[in-house]
């Protein structure tokens, strides 16, 4: 490896990607903040000793640091909580959905997945667009994307199966509940909310589609944004017409809340929520309902068990179709300059033997 290669924006991502600022990795590897504000900038590069403490440090092979980044990002990321979350945990967070599209693009060398064509098309509203109008395209997308009336069986399957890279981690700040990237290639959605709660799961997981489909990029002052994210998947996860019944008409009507959060996998909170926007509960019913879901200590924990929180499985079936692929987990984590166990841990599943099988590219279909 030639120093002379060494790629300035790598750096950075594995800075990022570890959480560490610049004077922290100064100090780890014996050089002085100035030197890594140069390095990182282009304006000098680290010599091969000096490369390999970086690579020790940010835990990376030095191989890692030479390879071309390619423009991935096609604008920043959605974060639902930017001016409370700081920066440095903003910037980890971007630099891992970076890199998970990476290895997406890696992995899809030898393994076909599901086509992004259906997540290129953004519906058509007006960024201005009233709530109505974003309840109304939420219909739509049902209608066009053939999404049987009722609930939605799985979210994050759905997801998949429309071309999304989704991950589910809790290695970030808990302020964040999840973010989405566009990318030049496919969308990369990350869910960091509580892995136990399958309600907030699914909501996350629909409010981040809602992001990819409405909006071309965050808006620096994001209330409009997330208001309209959030009625977006409301609606998708709750049809108006279709939820109707499970609607609470009075204050007291928290059993009704229960039988809905089971039949249609969303919170008791989101329903009430629901019934609010779509009138069957005035303004004032609905603080009071909220006072005895406080009262009865279900604003933190809600009584209906709807089941397993979704789980992504496209990266997983992707690396264990490896093998038959004719390569392993440990050639792409060869490729992409990561040391394999920190490249499993990444994808969240086990590390795979080295095995090599047919040669050919499997195709994959998410369910």
């Amino acid at each position: 490896m030639r120093t002379r290669a060494f790629q300035p924006a790598r750096l950075r991502l594995a800075r990022s990607l570890r959480g560490l600022p610049q004077n922290k990795l100064a100090g780890a590897v014996r050089v002085t903040p100035a030197a890594v504000s140069q390095y990182e900038s282009g304006a000098s590069t680290p010599s091969e000793e000096t490369l390999e403490r970086l690579a020790i440090v940010l835990g990376c092979a030095p191989e890692f640091f030479v390879r071309p980044l390619r423009s991935v990002a096609a604008g920043p990321p959605f974060f639902r909580s930017r001016r409370s979350t700081p920066q440095r945990e903003r910037d980890k967070a971007e630099a891992y959905a970076v890199a998970l599209s990476e290895v997406a693009t890696a992995l899809e060398r030898w393994v076909e997945l599901p086509s992004s064509i259906s997540l290129d098309t953004r519906l058509d509203l007006d960024p201005r667009a009233g709530l109505s109008a974003v309840e109304d395209g939420a219909n739509d997308l049902r209608a066009a994307w053939r999404i049987p009336s009722g609930p939605i069986p799985n979210v994050v399957r759905m997801l998949e199966a429309r071309g999304a890279i989704v991950a589910a981690v809790g290695a970030f700040d808990k302020r964040l509940d999840a973010f989405t990237l566009r990318t030049y290639t496919r969308p990369i959605v990350v869910l960091c909310s509580d892995g136990g709660n399958a309600a907030r799961r699914r909501f996350d997981a629909a409010h981040e589609l809602a992001h990819l489909l409405l909006h071309d990029g965050p808006a620096d002052a994001n209330h409009e944004q997330e208001q309209q994210a959030h009625r977006f998947a409301a609606a998708l996860l709750m049809p108006a017409d279709e939820v109707n019944p499970w609607l609470p008409r009075r204050s007291n009507e928290l059993d009704v809340l229960e039988d809905g959060s089971r039949t249609w996998g969303v919170s008791m909170q989101a329903l009430l929520f629901r019934a609010r926007a779509l009138g069957t509960l005035s303004e004032d019913s609905y603080r009071r309902a909220m006072q005895r879901m406080s009262a009865a200590g279900w604003r933190t924990r809600e009584p209906v068990d709807i089941g397993p929180a979704e789980t992504p499985e496209l990266l997983s079936r992707a690396v264990a179709a490896l093998p038959a692929a004719g390569t392993s987990l440990g050639a792409i984590a060869d490729e992409l300059g990561f040391p394999t166990a920190r490249l499993a841990r990444m994808l969240s599943v086990p590390e795979e033997r080295d095995d090599a099988g047919t040669g050919h590219v499997v195709t994959l279909r998410a369910s």
